[in-house]
């Protein structure tokens, strides 16, 4: 048992904390809401009902980056539920998880967390896509600003 659950230590050589993530997550959903292209796409299937999502998303990303196993929800389907959810709106989605992760971890935290987010789009992307011989998408580099 960690004498101090609020702090993990995601690697060897990062510390992230339960209020990072947290902070993270808000900052992260208060661009998708207000971005013209994935703010559409989250309010068709959020509908208004956004802080059941954000405590979902801290636990998820507390699970992920954590390794707390709390979040016990299954995102391959609930993603390919969404109809009209396009290879452009992952990359999106992309941006803005990068620019949010460069604002506000250091360095070497914002690479790990962006990486993280890039295989977990390769995979929905994958399970949308019916073509078992196609590749997800090159999301590299993202640095985090809009072109």
């Amino acid at each position: 048992m960690l004498d101090n659950p609020t702090q993990i230590r995601a690697t060897s050589n990062l510390s992230i904390t339960y209020d990072q993530i947290s902070q993270f997550v808000d900052e992260f959903y208060k661009s998708v809401r207000t971005d013209p292209q994935l703010g559409p796409i989250f309010e068709q299937v959020i509908d208004g009902n956004w802080e059941p999502h954000l405590e979902k998303m801290k636990a998820f990303w507390r699970s992920v980056l954590l390794k707390t196993g709390e979040y016990k929800g299954q995102p391959v389907p609930k993603h390919n539920q969404i109809e009209g959810l396009h290879t452009e709106d992952f990359m999106q989605w992309l941006e803005l998880f990068s620019e949010t992760a460069n604002q506000l971890f250091d360095k070497t935290t914002a690479s790990h967390v962006k990486t993280t987010a890039m295989r977990i789009a390769s995979s929905l992307w994958l399970a949308r896509n019916k073509d078992p011989f196609q590749s997800p998408p090159e999301w590299t580099p993202l640095k985090g600003t809009r072109k």
